[in-house]
């Protein structure tokens, strides 16, 4: 029985995680608490076997807490229209990510979550800073009873703006695929959120797009199982908010907490830690209510389409230069 416990013990930090944070939101009343994010974290730092991003724990604090303050001045500050904004967050999240010097792509999610939202209360960063730093110390716990391994991070190169050196590595630049992906974004932003349908460009899938558009990813060997598995996690987050919380009065981090059972049973079932996922669970507990029924069908559009332009565009493997 010991050893069953200790061998669960990320799928129960994880647990732990997500119930503390919706229990909180749902004990103060500030929705601003809920970062769906943190189940992404989870899954690629604690569940996933071996570390799914090139980052350290400093970095991974920083730059989540960083990407939060900045989707939130944005909202705050740069008095846009909704779409102007989506694309100007996506935007500084690209080129935050490809300079720093990790593969940490759910920073992208920090930073354009609070612009869907409209997120206006400083509640949201240090909310991301606090379940963050939950996170690495669990990372840290886990490391020193050797359930997840100590693994060394050694930071990528920037991208550099080259001029025609024949020196340098053929193929398209880090640069050049950050300004592709942005502007693929904003051209299929633009009649989505025309339409009032600016979930099918939900924060989470626009990570998991990033990640997509990596020639090397795992994800594009296998594009349906990777649609299917984001579908269904945002399907059982919709349906168990809608029924046990919404129709039989459930409270809320009861029905997160069987939400993200469900969850790690269905990673289990397809071996597929997929960080983007975790987090399309949790974002169903945000979201308004009206927007469940719809909400699956919205996450089957967009990772189908992104998933689509990933593989079709994105062919060769981008160098650290452009």
């Amino acid at each position: 029985m010991r050893k069953t416990i200790v061998r669960l013990l990320p799928e129960l930090c994880t647990t732990a995680v997500i119930l503390l944070m919706v229990a909180a939101s749902d004990a103060l009343h500030e929705r601003e608490i809920l970062f769906p994010e943190i189940a992404a974290l989870a899954t690629g730092y604690l569940l996933a076997p071996r570390r799914t991003w090139r980052v350290s724990s400093g970095r991974m604090l920083l730059f989540i807490a960083a990407g939060a303050l900045t989707g939130l001045a944005i909202v705050v500050l740069v008095p846009l229209p909704l779409w102007q904004q989506f694309v100007l967050a996506f935007a500084v999240s690209q080129l935050l990510y490809i300079f720093s010097g990790t593969t940490l792509a759910p920073m992208i999610s920090a930073i354009v979550l609070p612009v869907v939202l409209q997120t206006r209360s400083l509640i949201y960063p240090v909310s991301a800073a606090v379940l963050t730093t939950l996170i690495v110390l669990l990372r840290l716990a886990l490391e020193r009873v050797r359930l997840r391994p100590q693994e060394p991070f050694t930071p990528s190169p920037a991208p550099r703006v080259s001029i025609k050196d024949p020196s340098l590595p053929t193929g398209r630049g880090a640069l050049t695929d950050a300004l592709l992906r942005i502007l693929l974004i904003a051209l299929v932003s633009y009649p989505v959120i025309r339409l009032g349908r600016i979930l099918v460009l939900a924060p989470p899938l626009l990570v998991a797009f990033t990640e997509f558009t990596n020639p090397l990813a795992g994800a594009r060997k296998k594009p349906a199982k990777t649609v299917l598995f984001l579908t269904l996690c945002g399907t059982e987050g919709a349906l168990i908010r809608l029924i046990l919380h919404e129709t039989l009065g459930v409270p809320l981090p009861a029905a997160a907490a069987a939400a993200t059972v469900l969850f790690l049973l269905l990673v289990r079932s397809f071996h597929l830690y997929l960080p983007p996922a975790g987090a399309a669970v949790l974002l169903a507990f945000l979201i308004p209510s009206q927007q469940l029924a719809s909400y699956p069908l919205q996450i089957l559009t967009g990772s189908s389409i992104l998933m689509g332009l990933a593989v079709l565009i994105f062919r060769k493997a981008s160098v650290k230069t452009c």
